[in-house]
């Protein structure tokens, strides 16, 4: 065996265990620390992971200006803690702030505006006064961003004209302000280029009842196409379908009431199966005198 190099000398052996010894207490701690820090995260409520956001103006720094893809991230992030509230039937208590934020450092995020409101109003549980405020809110920064779409303003104008007033009450000294509002935003809509043929015809109509059930069907229809969470979508089928009912009962209600006036007023001869086939009651109609002639005092011809 060769002699050790002159002017080096081995490590002495205890200083070599001493390091070994510290190596495996620092990962004897870090293990502990783990499994410390795993328990108390355990007791904590879920949606703990999600409370931590910077406002804007951090993100808009930390992204290098880059703000478009950090408006990405929190919009991703949001739809997790969404889906994370409506399965453990949350309250979404930060989802606004959520939607501000991404809209903040990415104000043309087109579609985030209408999904978003959507996702504010359909969280699993009842809607309430505030959920339509707050989604009014993220919607009103829709139409001033994107003033050409109609879909923003339908949703708006949907939302104040019906859904408020029914949740608030007539009482309430904010109705006439919302209505007025409201029918704004429903007028502009029918004025965009590309909006359905139905819109205008509906608006004519919007403050009759019949207009208001139409209206609301053909918002749950946009919503259910906004939207892909599959509870959500669940729920707005409900919807449509307790409405498809109530406006096809109705539609046959007056189609009932139409038919019986119809028979009262030209068919009161018979039954109705009869007096429909045989036809209308003809009505004699006396012949008034032609003025050209002139009447005689000559009797009849022999």
């Amino acid at each position: 065996m060769s002699a050790a190099a002159p002017g080096r000398r081995s490590p002495p052996v205890t200083t070599a265990a001493a390091i070994l010894v510290a190596a495996l207490a620092l990962v004897a701690m870090t293990r502990a620390t783990l499994h410390r820090a795993l328990a108390l995260r355990a007791g904590w409520p879920a949606e703990d992971d999600t409370l931590s956001l910077p406002g804007a103006t951090a993100l808009r720094v930390a992204s290098l200006g880059h703000s478009e893809a950090a408006a990405d991230l929190v919009a991703a992030r949001t739809n997790v803690y969404f889906g994370a509230q409506v399965a453990a039937h949350g309250e979404s208590r930060w989802l606004e702030r959520y939607l501000t934020t991404a809209l903040d450092l990415d104000p043309s995020f087109h579609g985030l505006y209408k999904r978003g409101a959507t996702m504010l109003v359909y969280t699993g549980k009842d809607f309430s006064v505030d959920a339509l405020l707050a989604a009014d809110r993220i919607l009103t920064r829709g139409v001033r961003a994107f003033p050409s779409d109609w879909e923003n303003w339908f949703q708006l104008g949907f939302n104040l004209l019906f859904e408020l007033p029914r949740l608030a009450g007539e009482d309430d000294a904010r109705v006439p302000a919302w209505r007025q509002r409201g029918v704004e935003a429903l007028r502009q809509a029918t004025l965009l280029d590309g909006v359905p043929p139905w819109l205008p015809n509906l608006a004519a109509q919007m403050l009759t009842k019949q207009g208001g059930e139409e209206l609301a069907l053909r918002h749950l229809e946009q919503t259910y196409a906004v939207t892909s969470d599959e509870a959500t979508r669940e729920q707005i089928r409900r919807k449509l379908a307790s409405l498809r009912d109530t406006a096809i009962a109705a539609a046959l209600e007056r189609e009932a009431a139409d038919l019986q006036k119809l028979v009262h007023e030209r068919y009161p001869y018979a039954p109705e199966a009869y007096s429909l086939i045989a036809g209308p009651r003809l009505r004699h109609e006396t012949k008034a005198p032609d003025p050209d002639q002139t009447p005689t005092k000559e009797g009849p011809p022999p």
